[in-house]
């Protein structure tokens, strides 16, 4: 009984988390930003405008809420060094990789803290527009901690901000047809907030 809890608990989310978050980054990094950089030149290499990582760390953050902390953390600390290399990881470069992974479970409590309790802990009915506000507090953390660490431009912050939200949208959209698939299929019961548009 204990194993099949951390198994529910742990074990399954983490492997689903991190094989998202490694995916969407793989397809950031190595199929859009390629192509971004076709007709972008102009915009760093590596600030992508549509930056699905931050989908998953925000999704994460609403669905398994503090959790998703300790269960996205290694995920995000490998990509960091696909991006970065040893050379990402001093002090401040750690810092700025996790400030990404904390922020968007911090947004949700502290948004919580003012009566907007949209985590689905709650059991409340969420409208997905809830959950892209929460992600765009997200990414202001994310923008302002990678921005602190790397003394980015304005410009590249930007594109951070941009990217972050893009990718959330993205995710949701994608989730959300998922989701009314299976609704059809009368396969599981589902949080409204992913079957309502």
């Amino acid at each position: 009984m204990k194993n099949t809890k951390v198994w529910r608990d742990w074990m399954l989310p983490f492997l689903v988390v991190s094989a998202a978050y490694i995916f969407a980054f793989v397809i950031t990094i190595y199929g859009l930003l390629p192509l971004q950089a076709a007709y972008t030149p102009d915009l760093e290499k590596y600030a992508s405008l549509l930056f699905l990582p931050h989908g998953v760390r925000v999704l994460s953050a609403w669905l398994l809420g503090w959790r998703s902390i300790p269960l996205i953390a290694p995920a995000a600390l490998y990509t960091h060094f696909l991006n970065f290399g040893a050379d990402g990881f001093t002090v401040l470069g750690s810092a700025g990789a996790m400030s990404s992974v904390v922020g968007a479970t911090l947004c949700f409590w502290l948004l919580a803290k003012f009566g907007m309790d949209f985590r689905i802990s709650t059991g409340r009915n969420v409208h997905w527009r809830d959950v892209m506000l929460a992600g765009f507090f997200a990414s202001i953390v994310n923008t302002v901690g990678m921005g602190y660490v790397y003394h980015h431009s304005y410009k590249t912050m930007t594109s951070y901000l941009i990217g972050d939200v893009s990718g959330l949208f993205a995710c949701m959209f994608v989730l959300m047809l998922v989701f009314k698939m299976l609704r059809g299929l009368q396969a599981t019961k589902l949080p409204s907030c992913l079957l309502t548009y």
